[in-house]
């Protein structure tokens, strides 16, 4: 259901969190995740172009969070990435199926949208289906997102 990239966003993304508030390298992110290099650079640049991370060159440089990993939601990483939303034309009267859909992929972005990336850390206590709201952190780019 979701590419590579998708996956490998998350996997880093929930390694910075763990490493917070300390900057990690591309290198250090790549070797705990597993996932190569010269593809985690173009993943951590869409994340930084998002406004997730920051990052700093050199010596003492490094990655880090832009915000607390509590702050940061799964869909925002998911959707820095490759945007979780449905193929194919609207019509004025969707059918049963596109209904269907359209409803399943709501839930499927609400689910993301209330789960942090604090809640992949070791030791989170598990999410119940419906979990808690949280409020979108953001800016008009991020609320159109979510449509």
């Amino acid at each position: 259901m979701f590419s590579q990239t998708v996956e490998y966003a998350l996997r880093a993304m929930v390694q910075l969190a763990a490493d917070a508030p300390e900057a990690s390298t591309t290198r250090q992110i790549a070797a705990k995740t597993k996932v190569p290099s010269a593809y985690l650079a173009k993943v951590l640049q869409s994340m930084r172009r998002a406004g997730l991370i920051h990052s700093r060159r050199g010596v003492g440089g490094g990655v880090t969070l832009a915000h607390e990993p509590k702050h940061i939601s799964l869909l925002e990483v998911i959707d820095a990435v490759e945007p979780l939303k449905r193929g194919g034309a609207k019509t004025r009267r969707a059918s049963p199926l596109q209904r269907t859909l359209d409803a399943a992929l709501a839930e499927v972005r609400k689910m993301f949208l209330a789960t942090s990336l604090a809640d992949m850390l070791p030791g989170a206590r598990p999410r119940k289906a419906g979990g808690r709201k949280r409020k979108k952190r953001g800016t008009r780019k991020a609320a159109r997102r979510s449509e």
